[in-house]
C-alpha cells in the first residue's frame, strides 16, 4: 500500500506566520484552517509530543519576525511552538530580534538550534562542522540562559557524518524534513516532520491521517546524503 492510514502523532512544521517577511509564510487564514483540521480530527496541539498517537507538535524554521508580530494569533489559542534559530539569522532583516527571542521565549515559545549560520551542514567537515553543530549550541546556550538540546537541519540536508555530529555535540533529537510519525525514526534520534506551509485543509487532513511511504522514501533521497 502506498498509502498508510493511521492516527500517530506527528510534526507539522512551517516558516513563518503571515506572509509579510517571506514567501515562505503561510497566510494565518489558512494556518486557522489547519487548527480547525486538528481540532476536528481529534488531535491536539501539544508543546512537545509524548503520546504514540493523536497529538501534533507545530514548529517553525529559521526564526523569521512573522511570528512576533502574530504572536497574539498562536498564544490565544494556547499553542506555544517550537522555533529553530541559526545563530546568523538573528537580527537579520525580517528575522527576530535576541529581546524578541527573549519575550516569546517567556510567554512559553520552545526555541532550538537551526546551526549557526543556517547552510547546508553536508557541505561541512572537520572544525566547520563543528563550529555549525557544538558551536552553535554552546554559543545559543550563552546567548540565552537556556538549553538548546535539540538541532534541526537547514534545508533538510543531512548525512551520516552529520547525525554523527549532532549525537557528538550533545543534541538530544535531531528534526527531520522526512515526513511521518514522531516515533519512526526515533531509534536513531531523529524527528520526522511534515511540512504544511502550503497545504490546503485537504492535503494537510490527508497528511495528518496517513503517511505516504513513496513520498517519505522521495523526500529522504532529497534530504539525506550517504556520507
Amino acid at each position: 500500500m502506498l498509502f498508510s492510514r493511521n492516527r500517530k502523532s506527528k510534526v507539522f512544521y512551517y516558516h513563518d506566520l503571515g506572509t509579510a517577511h517571506t514567501d515562505m509564510g503561510t497566510d494565518i487564514s489558512l494556518f486557522l484552517k489547519h487548527l480547525s483540521v486538528f481540532e476536528k480530527e481529534g488531535f491536539s496541539v501539544v508543546e512537545q509530543i509524548t503520546e504514540p498517537e493523536n497529538q501534533v507538535m507545530i514548529c517553525f524554521d529559521d526564526g523569521w519576525r512573522g511570528l512576533y508580530e502574530n504572536r497574539e494569533v498562536l498564544l490565544s489559542r494556547g499553542i506555544h511552538p517550537t522555533v529553530f534559530i541559526a545563530v546568523d539569522l538573528i537580527g537579520e532583516k525580517g528575522y527576530l530580534t535576541e529581546s524578541q527571542i527573549r519575550e516569546l521565549h517567556s510567554l512559553g515559545f520552545g526555541f532550538q538550534s537551526h546551526s549557526w549560520s543556517h547552510n547546508d551542514l553536508t557541505e561541512f567537515s572537520g572544525d566547520g562542522l563543528d563550529k555549525e553543530l557544538s558551536g552553535a549550541k554552546k554559543h545559543l546556550e550563552q546567548q540565552f540562559g537556556w538549553s538548546f538540546d535539540s538541532i534541526c537541519y537547514p534545508m533538510g540536508r543531512h548525512s551520516d557524518k552529520v547525525c554523527q555530529g549532532c549525537l557528538k555535540a550533545g543534541y538530544k533529537l535531531q528534526y527531520t524534513s522526512i515526513s511521518g510519525g514522531y516515533y519512526d525514526m526515533m531509534g536513531k534520534k531523529q524527528v520526522c516532520r511534515n511540512c504544511a506551509q502550503y497545504s490546503s485543509p485537504k492535503e494537510l487532513r490527508m497528511m495528518l491521517l496517513s503517511t505516504s511511504r513513496l513520498f517519505r522514501r522521495h523526500l529522504r533521497a532529497l534530504h539525506y546524503v550517504k556520507a
